[in-house]
């Protein structure tokens, strides 16, 4: 049986394979409720991730972030996001996504549903009933980083220190810094 068939089929399940590439050490987990030998590692499962955010793609110059939920009952994820950050951020993630059969059993390889860096990790408490807590890990596509330049409003000094010479940017500051009146002063008026 091939995927695009159990796609097609009235069930069809579906498990995610995560790596992440630690400065420690890489981790493999799975959203699956037991371990899953794939690629040489055993992926450990137990609900070691919680959640996992909507995968979306676009075709503007937008790059949708994933939120994924780990399991603040382990304490590596408690520690991971307790700890520094330089254990995790800007270091490589891979989601992998696999499609089971009837029986539960994986179709084929699981295949890349997402690849990007670690950004951000937060701790959600849960609200004590049906929501759980977790360690919520915030990943980015590569080139796109809340707080890098490209995320920046430039000026023409920062223009001038790359390009010497390029004006395109020597009116900037003026024209943010002052307000301009969109109307005529007589208009204003009444």
């Amino acid at each position: 049986m091939t995927v695009d068939t159990q796609l097609a089929s009235a069930h069809a399940g579906f498990l995610y394979l995560v790596k992440l590439e630690f400065a420690s050490g890489t981790s493999y987990v799975t959203t699956w409720g037991h371990a899953i030998e794939w690629a040489g590692h055993t992926w450990l499962g137990l609900t070691s991730v919680v959640s996992v955010s909507t995968i979306s793609d676009s075709e503007r110059m937008q790059y949708p972030a994933l939120d994924l939920g780990l399991s603040i009952a382990n304490s590596a994820h408690l520690a991971l996001a307790l700890g520094s950050v330089a254990e995790y951020r800007r270091r490589p993630i891979t989601l992998y996504m696999g499609v089971l059969d009837d029986e539960l059993r994986p179709v084929d390889d699981p295949e890349i549903a997402w690849a990007g860096l670690m950004d951000q990790v937060r701790v959600n408490t849960g609200n004590g009933e049906s929501d759980t807590g977790a360690v919520v890990l915030r990943c980015e596509r590569p080139g796109r980083d809340s707080r890098a330049a490209q995320g920046l409003r430039l000026n023409n000094a920062q223009h001038q220190a790359r390009y010497p010479g390029d004006t395109g940017l020597s009116r900037i500051e003026q024209l943010t810094g002052q307000p301009q009146p969109w109307l005529s002063k007589r208009f204003q008026r009444v």
